[in-house]
């Protein structure tokens, strides 16, 4: 399996129409809002006081971390931000607001990271909350807003694509390959019963 979530390597999609750098992120959006959904699962056991294991806690977590933050985030704010503030001084401010709001959820997975080692179940369910509302509207805003009005020239376009398949490419396959089977593993313990 290639690190690189595009189904398209050659950097066109099956219509053969060309993908822009956005849409890589945009599918690893959905990876990340299919972790949401398992963290809200869990969440909602913890609520009603029934018990979730800590180790499907911890893997979740553990998505959240390495995949959310340190491969996902992490493209954004080394490639691609620095691509549009250079591409148009006025996505500068969106771009900050942004880098603003990955602080704020990587303070939250440490606050369940916290959390999960105090063994503090209604803390836990208040941060998971809180993450994944935030997340959430994160994605919606840098889909439905950000990545829409991105002003990049197509030769910039597909710089940042290279130095997405670059970034990938230094990256662990194992471990992403490890990760994915633990979310499908989940997904099918607390969304598909």
């Amino acid at each position: 399996m290639s690190l690189q979530l595009n189904p398209a390597p050659s950097g066109s999609d099956e219509s053969g129409e060309e993908m822009k750098s956005t849409d890589c992120l945009m599918l690893e959006h959905k990876l990340i809002l299919r972790a949401l959904d398992v963290l809200d699962a869990m969440r909602d056991l913890v609520e009603q006081g029934r018990d979730v294991e800590p180790a499907d806690v911890e893997k979740i977590v553990g998505f959240l971390r390495w995949f959310g933050d340190e491969h996902h985030q992490a493209k954004e704010e080394s490639i691609l931000f620095p691509a549009f503030r250079s591409a148009a001084a006025t996505q500068g401010r969106s771009v900050a607001h942004l880098m603003l709001e990955h602080h704020q959820e990587r303070s939250l997975v440490e606050d369940m990271e916290n959390d999960l080692r105090l063994a503090q179940g209604g803390q836990f369910a208040s941060h998971a909350d809180r993450l994944s509302a935030r997340l959430r509207n994160h994605i919606y805003k840098e889909d439905h807003i950000l990545f829409e009005d991105a002003v990049l020239t197509p030769a910039e376009d597909a710089a940042v694509y290279e130095g997405f398949l670059d970034f990938d490419k230094a990256h662990d396959v194992h471990t992403l390959e490890q990760k994915l089977a633990e979310l499908r593993s989940l997904e099918r313990k607390y969304v598909r019963k």
